[in-house]
């Protein structure tokens, strides 16, 4: 009988040894600290990188501003200040409707008091304008106008909140796993890349972002830290950012962030307060730094609003949007389409949209990873369950936020309780953006389990940097679910735009690719594969996300940079008091908010009494003017008659022998020639495609 032959090892190939020593060397780099958090270069390797390309970019003026519109009216060729991509006109909000009053603001000296309206608007409370006003401490994002040049302050403006959300998603992100910052960075950049995000790229849309992750940050380390500084430190900015978030007084962003910061801390507070060996009350005393940054935040925001509750109420008792409430189970199919379009986003960019909403930001979705990765977390979640007998309580938040937010979009009759959890504040398409924080936690709490192993029983991510973890992976079948419901969505979406012969599907063929890299990148994430899988859904972003917003040198300034502006402030100049209106289309009104002068042009957020008064003295017309809304004015008879074609647009008629333009009148701006016995022709000013009419109102 012969004696079995001995098994000898394969011998490794250089690659594999080299590519084992790399690897192990990587995990020596990002080992975690002792506690479980992230160490020192894992945390600000990132957010360093991120902070100086946004120095570079403010250095050079360069921000994604869509200012370059005005080149298309005044401009011949291509623009020079063009980097990359278009302007996009629908963001007027941005560069016709903040952008002129920030440059207003810049024209009068940061006064608290704009006084563009005749009697004054509160630049604290309208449009996130710069001032002097102490306010402006909380919001960094305007500081740069008053200490930087006009464009420079821009790029400050453009680039702060979203280097803040970026930082912030970023170490949410590596202090739930800390050994993946490359996942992380990813994630965060995919994040920002969002078309919910891209489309409604404002300081109001994006602060939001960047609270929620600093607050659950903060929740965290105070539970996870050895020392007691770092809860401190993540307290004082999640407080910081609270009034900076506040002070934009833009609700329905702040619903969506507020509702996944309240329900995922409250999972990882019943986690901690459940893990054995862990005294409630030390838990408790561990969050009493957020609870003083909360009281601290309240009583600035208090101040802050008693020291202007006059507008405040002039704010909220405006017809539109006033306390503007959304009912439950409002959402259609044609509304759950959309929010399912993120493959299919690309075709916004060319300017199409039919089928999904009534322009592109309206129809802005989010992509939707966390709802494709349930599968995994309910597999996570029952293994869990079953294995180590403990309820994985931030993954049960996560799951339920979701459940929550479908229901207020598709169930009906509970406004309610939906009222009390103020999600009734949002809107539908504001009430996205939750979808897209779920996404980077659902993939940070997939991460930490599977990386820490399935069914441990003590907490995901507190154990220590010594411990080797015995690393998870879902089931193929599991994670193919999740690629089905990818797929499966996508297959819906096209169904609804073929069967509405919708050109969004020959707009742009790209929602084939992103369709691909979304189902790969769910099974990717689901099988551990998670730099892989994070990366591609950073590809899918760039593809529908990317390209959205341009790269502009400057900003265009209709006062310097045009004829006829640099004509209206050479009158405002010389007549510095006198009043004028613009008639027409958006030109004149943008350009007599720029050159500083005093008009009845512009976007209110509330209406100016005084001005009002002089347009509609005995107030019949309140319904019409008394909202938030762009003021524009049209070539009329007799006294102003007053026009609502849309609820955020007030159109009214102008004659310059009415009693109204005899008293209070000088000045008359237009894009058409105005023939009126009252007016007469200053000057006729063509530049490019559009021609400007300035004409000065004579007394009868």
């Amino acid at each position: 009988m012969t004696s079995p032959t001995a098994v000898r090892p394969r011998p490794e190939s250089r690659a594999t040894a080299a590519w084992i020593r790399a690897g192990a060397a990587w995990q020596r780099v990002v080992a975690p600290r002792p506690s479980g958090l992230p160490n020192l270069l894992v945390l600000v390797g990132f957010p360093v990188v991120a902070l100086l390309v946004v120095v570079v970019l403010v250095a050079l003026g360069i921000s994604g501003n869509s200012s370059g519109v005005y080149w298309q009216s005044f401009g011949t060729g291509a623009d020079p200040d063009l980097l990359a991509g278009r302007p996009q006109g629908i963001r007027s909000d941005e560069w016709l409707v903040q952008s002129s009053w920030i440059i207003s603001q810049v024209r009068e000296g940061f006064p608290v008091v704009n006084q563009s309206f005749p009697g004054g608007m509160d630049a604290t409370i309208q449009n996130d304008l710069p001032t002097w006003d102490w306010s402006s401490v909380f919001r960094p994002h305007v500081v740069g106008f008053l200490f930087l040049p006009l464009d420079q302050g821009m790029a400050v403006r453009w680039w702060l909140p979203v280097l803040a959300a970026l930082v912030a998603a970023y170490v949410f992100a590596v202090t739930v796993m800390p050994r993946r910052p490359v996942t992380a960075g990813a994630l965060a950049i995919a994040l920002c890349l969002s078309p919910m995000i891209q489309w409604w790229f404002l300081p109001t849309t994006i602060w939001p972002v960047a609270w929620a992750f600093t607050g659950l940050t903060a929740v965290l380390w105070a539970f996870r830290s050895s020392r007691r500084w770092p809860g401190i430190v993540a307290a004082a900015a999640t407080g910081y950012l609270t009034v900076t978030m506040v002070m934009s007084i833009y609700v329905p962003y702040m619903v969506p962030a507020a509702v996944v910061l309240v329900a995922i801390a409250i999972g990882f507070l019943v986690e901690r307060l459940r893990t054995p060996g862990v005294p409630w009350r030390r838990t408790l005393l561990r969050l009493v730094p957020l609870a003083v940054a909360a009281v601290g935040a309240g009583a600035v925001i208090g101040v802050w609003a008693l020291t202007r509750i006059d507008t405040i109420r002039a704010v909220l008792g405006t017809v539109y949007p006033g306390q503007r409430l959304e009912a439950t189970g409002a959402s259609d199919f044609g509304a759950v389409v959309s929010l399912f379009s993120a493959p299919f986003q690309r075709a916004s960019q060319f300017g199409v949209v039919q089928g999904l909403s009534v322009n592109q930001s309206e129809a802005a979705a989010p992509l939707m990873i966390a709802l494709f990765l349930v599968p995994a977390l309910v597999w996570v979640f029952v293994v869990q369950l079953r294995r180590s007998r403990r309820t994985d309580w931030p993954v049960l938040a996560t799951g339920a936020v979701l459940v929550v937010l479908f229901a207020f979009l598709l169930v009906p009759h509970w406004d309610a309780l939906a009222h009390l959890l103020l999600l009734d504040r949002s809107t539908d398409a504001r009430l996205r953006l939750a979808f897209d924080l779920l996404g980077v936690v659902a993939v940070a709490l997939l991460a930490a389990r599977l990386d820490a192993g399935v069914g441990r029983r003590s907490p995901v991510g507190e154990a220590s940097a010594d411990e080797v973890p015995a690393p998870t992976r879902v089931p193929w079948v599991v994670a193919g679910y999740g690629a089905v419901l990818v797929l499966g969505s996508v297959a819906v979406v096209y169904s609804s735009l073929h069967a509405q012969s919708s050109p969004v599907l020959g707009a742009s063929h790209a929602w084939r690719y992103v369709a691909v890299l979304l189902a790969v990148a769910v099974v990717a994430l689901a099988r551990r594969w998670l730099a892989a899988g994070a990366v591609l859904v950073l590809a899918a972003a760039v593809v529908v996300g990317g390209g959205v917003n341009p790269l502009y040198r400057g900003v265009f300034d209709l006062a310097t940079q045009t004829t006829a502006g640099r004509a209206v402030s050479d009158i405002v100049d010389e007549h510095p008091d006198a009043r004028w209106v613009g008639i027409g289309g958006y030109v004149p009104t943008a350009m007599l908010l720029e050159t500083g002068a005093h008009s009845y042009n512009g976007v209110q957020t509330y209406p100016p009494e005084e001005m009002w008064r002089e347009i509609d003295p005995s107030g019949s017309q309140e319904q019409i003017w008394n909202r938030l809304a762009n003021v524009n004015w049209l070539d009329g008879d007799g006294d102003p008659k007053l026009f609502l074609p849309v609820r955020d647009q007030i159109q009214v008629g102008f004659d310059g022998c009415s009693s109204f333009a005899q008293r209070n009148v000088q000045y008359v701006l237009a894009d058409q020639q105005v023939t009126d016995q009252c007016l007469t022709q200053v000057r006729k000013v063509t530049q490019g495609a559009e021609s400007l009419w300035i004409y000065q109102v004579e007394r009868r």
